[in-house]
């Protein structure tokens, strides 16, 4: 720390009071500190130095004056002897310790410490307008100033926020062509009567509603358009099924404060929402107390006691809204779903039966998702000279509960099904930390207890015999009921020692070890060692420079559970994804094998003329024993196969540019890395982890993470696609490794801009690189909904670049859609409803502006109303090479999908507002 350098002396007033005037000057350096804090210790007299250090306060013998000033060491002075004679006008001058100290040794350094905070008001501001009781220091780092007229007083903080979000990067559907196919070398309309799920027949401009209306068509059956009538068809763009979305939270806050720093918070927050899906909606409680008390001047208690209850009525929690998307997509664009989602015979009312209307799903949708959670934590702290010891517990149950099912005439499901999963969570822990302060580090030691147990019970319920009865009376009833529990003790202990003057006179080498022997009833072997050693140089050659490296080891139990849709959909092919259901559980073995991770890391940090920081690092990370789902006769195990390797390197530059009232900041990073994984255990070859059976993200031996596999065109030796007799690409039945989702490199870059009030960021995003696998767009084509078919199902005369069967050159001329010749024969439906997946691969490069925020605050210590306004825009806008698809929007919402889409949820582009007031 900075140290204080006080010059005081006494003036001894001729009123004869008991107290007297002592007068002093604050200084660092010889340079005067203005705004520094000094107040007689256990009572209210506190005043602040002036512009030139100056001040003067009223003290008596035997009383302490405590002078602080903020990223500076506090200093205690003790009035001990006035010297004085009465009546005279000057007095012996009475000089402070510490400035003995420094006339004994006048040529002494002053140890800067690490930046320690920043104001966020100028600390000016309130000098004279009260008495400065006390200095406050966030989490955050940031300092505020406390004065008399804080305290003993109630503040409330209110604040709202909104969103407004719409849909972008929609799927390009086609517009022209009606439902039907090619007839006896015709193309023909055919009706939701015939069951045809292809939209691969006229133009709608040849049709037209007759006068007979149906449940299909309430203006009239479609037919072929007569001479002079003009009741053309309407027509529907699927994208207009999606809705924009308002989101909206609400947050209260009250506290107390009391004189010593005590005080009492209580929160309540409301947030409600959707997605863009019609009818979804999602509603949060949040409220919490928290109590915090100083017992004595070293110890302090803390309490905090908190709820949350949360309600989704469409959580997907069994594939409904990527089902939903499906069924909108690849509608007819004449039929209206909206019209009806059942007819009068209680069927679904689709284009055909064997495809969902989307608000059928919708109104008979199962999935929905409860949780309710509260929680616990108390604390206690003592802070002494040089040791200090914080115990804390705390305890947190939960119950979540979901449910999801498929009922009668959903399309695609044989038998109706419904179940009903329920999880309970308690977790209890008890800890202690010691920490004791060392002249140029410190010794910390940690131990944890702790408790946890989950309870899965989980009710499969089938053979429903009517609509009446789904979904509570069923015929047959499946349980799964699995309680797990685990006690786990962490040992850990630290210590910390700086070496001063090493290489040059500035330089300190900081030596930091840490090492935990954890102990779990769960783990094979119970014990689980973990360690990291590391060092940093700083201020190296007399430079603002700093090196450092460090290595650790730590070896990671895997949670109790785990259920998520990535694994449960690796059971179907793409072309049974109406059947898809959520029903296989991950259940932690006893005795589990616990993941081990090694990590080197080296660091360079560099400050350039105190303006710039330039940060560069590099890593190294091996990790064995990765958790992986296991398939065998369609379940599956949690097993600890995948070994893999990651290196990468990170750089960031940091700048910030003052003026009179204006301020910017940027932030560049620049993230590049490669994995691979290194071996597989139990003999195993690849291990998909993510997606279809057929399309998936797999573990395979010497590629990266998460490599692409599917199927693609057969291919000779020289890489030649071999064309079949009808002048296609031929299909190969092998699946083959078709792109990595991983990105060559991302690029952050983020700005802030403040002008007195106001404060504008921005940040844009840029990842380079990787695949990603857009089966949407193939199974659009299937069903001749997408753009490209509309552009090019009429293509004549197209000859495939490859080979014959035969080793020739192909030289065989197509037509895309040879009306002559049946429909499951031209160019996207003879390879099924998933295509040819290596068609479907696309380059994962985007740009994007991620946010824009304009804010504007008022906040002022000294106010009693303060309000911060705010309005912002996400997802502003995306360059990208794929138009529709893009690798951060994960199939399922989960990382492990990333790079995949196959009918997700639209992206959404969000404006919003935000309004806090404090008073």
């Amino acid at each position: 720390m900075k140290t204080l350098l006080l010059l005081a002396f006494v003036f001894f007033t001729a009123s004869g009071f008991s107290q007297n005037l002592y007068y002093g000057n604050v200084s660092e350096g010889g340079i005067p500190v203005p705004g520094a804090s000094i107040c007689v210790i256990n009572s209210s007299r506190c005043t602040t130095s002036d512009f030139n250090g100056n001040y003067s306060i009223e003290v008596k013998i035997g009383e302490q004056l405590k002078i602080s000033f903020i990223g500076m060491k506090t200093k205690i002075i003790s009035i001990t002897n006035l010297n004085v004679q009465k009546n005279e006008q000057t007095v012996e001058h009475i000089l402070s310790d510490d400035y003995s100290k420094k006339l004994k040794k006048p040529t002494d350094s002053l140890k800067i410490s690490e930046p320690s905070g920043t104001f966020n008001f100028n600390l000016l501001d309130g000098i004279g307008e009260d008495y400065l009781m006390k200095i406050d220091r966030s989490d955050e780092h940031v300092y505020s100033l406390r004065y008399k007229n804080k305290y003993h007083k109630l503040s409330f903080e209110a604040s709202q926020e909104m969103f407004v979000s719409s849909p972008m990067r929609m799927a390009h559907y086609q517009k022209t062509y009606a439902q039907g196919k090619s007839v006896n070398g015709k193309l023909t309309y055919q009706s939701p009567e015939t069951n045809q799920i292809f939209s691969w027949g006229p133009n709608v401009n040849t049709l037209e509603y007759s006068a007979n209306p149906s449940e299909y068509y309430a203006q009239g059956n479609i037919v072929n358009k007569t001479f002079g009538n003009e009741n053309s068809l309407q027509l529907y763009n699927p994208n207009g099924f999606f809705k924009n979305t308002v989101d909206n939270k609400y947050l209260i806050n009250t506290q107390i404060e009391g004189p010593k720093g005590n005080f009492l918070k209580i929160n309540f927050a409301y947030k409600t929402g959707r997605i863009s899906i019609p009818s979804s909606r999602n509603n949060e409680l949040e409220t919490s107390v928290r109590y915090f008390r100083n017992v004595s001047k070293n110890s302090r208690i803390e309490s905090i006691l908190s709820f949350d209850d949360f309600e989704n009525n469409l959580p997907n929690s069994n594939f409904i809204v990527n089902k939903i998307v499906f069924a909108n997509a690849v509608t007819p664009i004449h039929f209206d779903n909206r019209f009806a989602s059942a007819l009068s015979n209680g069927l679904q009312r689709s284009f055909a039966v064997s495809e969902n209307n989307p608000y059928y799903l919708i109104q008979n949708n199962m999935d929905k998702n409860k949780s309710k959670t509260i929680s616990f934590n108390f604390n206690h702290k003592y802070t002494g000279h040089k040791n200090s010891n914080t115990v804390n517990t705390s305890f947190q149950s939960s119950e979540i509960t979901n449910t999801n099912g498929q009922g009668f005439y959903f399309s695609g499901i044989t038998t109706p099904n419904f179940n009903k999963r329920t999880e309970r969570f308690t977790n209890f822990s008890v800890s202690d930390v010691f920490n004791h302060t060392i002249d140029n580090g410190f010794v910390e030691s940690k131990i944890d207890l702790r408790f946890q147990e989950r309870n899965l019970e989980r009710n499969y319920f089938s053979g429903f015999a009517s609509p009446d009865d789904f979904p509570n009376n069923s015929l047959n009833l499946r349980k799964l009921n699995v309680v797990q529990q685990r006690f786990e003790i962490f040992y850990n202990a630290n210590i910390s020692y700086t070496f001063q003057d090493i290489l040059s006179y500035y330089d300190e080498l900081v030596l930091k070890a840490s090492t935990n022997l954890n102990h779990s009833s769960t783990v094979k072997g119970k014990f689980m060692p973990n360690f990291l050693a590391s060092a940093e140089i700083k201020r190296l050659f007399d430079e603002q420079l700093s090196l450092s490296i460090s290595q650790s080891y730590n070896q990671v139990e895997p949670s109790l559970q785990n259920n998520n849709l990535n694994f449960n959909s690796l059971i179907y092919n793409l072309g049974q994804f109406k059947e898809l259901q959520n029903n296989l559980e991950l259940i932690t073995p006893k005795n589990a094998i616990p993941t081990e991770e090694i990590n080197t890391n080296v660091g360079l940090v560099y400050n350039l003329n105190y303006q710039w920081n330039l940060n560069f690092s590099f890593y190294h990370k091996r990790v064995e024993n990765l958790y992986v789902p296991i398939f065998s006769l369609n379940t599956a195990n949690w097993s600890p196969d995948v070994n893999y390797k990651q290196n990468g390197v990170e750089f960031e530059i940091q700048k910030t540019i003052y003026g009179r009232d204006l301020t910017y900041n940027f932030n560049f990073n620049f993230t590049h890395y490669k994995n691979k994984v290194v071996s597989l255990n139990n003999n195993l070859s690849r291990i998909p982890f993510a997606g279809f059976k057929d399309v998936n993200k797999n573990y395979i031996v010497g590629q990266p993470l998460g490599v692409i596999v599917g199927n693609g065109y057969l291919r000779d030796n020289n890489q030649n696609i071999i064309i079949d007799d009808d002048g296609f690409p031929m299909e190969d039945s092998e699946p083959k490794i078709l792109g990595d989702p991983n990105p060559d490199f991302v690029v952050g870059f983020f700005n802030t801009l403040k002008y007195k009030n106001f404060a504008l960021n921005l940040s844009f995003d840029w990842s380079k690189g990787g695949e990603l696998w857009n089966g949407t767009q193939q199974t659009l084509n299937y069903y001749g909904k997408s753009e490209i078919t509309e552009k090019q199902r009429s293509i004549t005369n197209y000859v495939f670049k490859g080979v014959t069967q035969d080793g020739a050159i192909n030289t065989k001329a197509v037509s895309f859609y040879d009306v002559s010749l049946p429909v499951e024969q031209n160019r996207w439906t003879r390879y099924g409803i998933d295509g040819v997946a290596e068609d479907a691969i696309e380059d994962a490069t985007y740009f994007r502006l991620n946010s824009i925020s304009l804010s504007y605050s008022n906040y002022s210590g000294y106010k009693k109303i303060n309000y911060t306004l705010s309005f912002f825009v996400h997802n502003v806008f995306v360059l990208s090479k794929s138009k529709t698809a893009f690798s951060s929007n994960s199939m399922f919402n989960s990382l492990d999908s990333g790079g995949l889409d196959y009918f997700n949820a639209p992206m959404m582009r969000s404006f919003g507002s935000s309004l806090t007031i404090k008073f």
